[in-house]
């Protein structure tokens, strides 16, 4: 998973887009090397997530974020999606490396739950055979 920037338009199926204010949020709250590459760890494994993405915001407060955590794939009626905000706990404890991996862990289950509903009788009987 990579943070992508959404003014250059380069979502290439990222799963979690960002901008330059969540990006500068993100560097001036983020204190040391290991929280950091906690954070790069996140982001790899959400870039194999191909169901659900994380969308970074900026709360208008300047300094919390906010996101939204989406169906990529299915955008109807139906579809998975969820808005998340840091409170004074997550802040305290979490920080904002928690609090992205939060998300990952709710962009985890949603798309294991859409993985499991994409489920059809011909693709588990196929398996079976090979």
């Amino acid at each position: 998973m990579q943070i992508s920037n959404q003014n250059s338009n380069q979502n290439f199926g990222m799963a979690i887009h960002s901008n330059a204010n969540v990006n500068k949020v993100l560097k001036s709250r983020i204190k040391n090397a290991t929280e950091l590459e906690r954070l790069d760890k996140i982001i790899r494994q959400q870039a194999e997530n191909d169901f659900v993405d994380i969308q970074l915001f900026v709360h208008p407060d300047g300094k919390s974020l906010t996101a939204n955590v989406f169906d990529s794939k299915n955008v109807n009626a139906n579809s998975f999606f969820k808005q998340y905000s840091e409170n004074a706990f997550t802040k305290l404890f979490g920080g904002p490396v928690g609090f992205v991996e939060k998300l990952a862990r709710v962009a985890n289950k949603a798309a294991d739950k859409i993985r499991r509903s994409d489920l059809n009788y011909e693709d588990v009987f196929k398996n079976m055979t090979k």
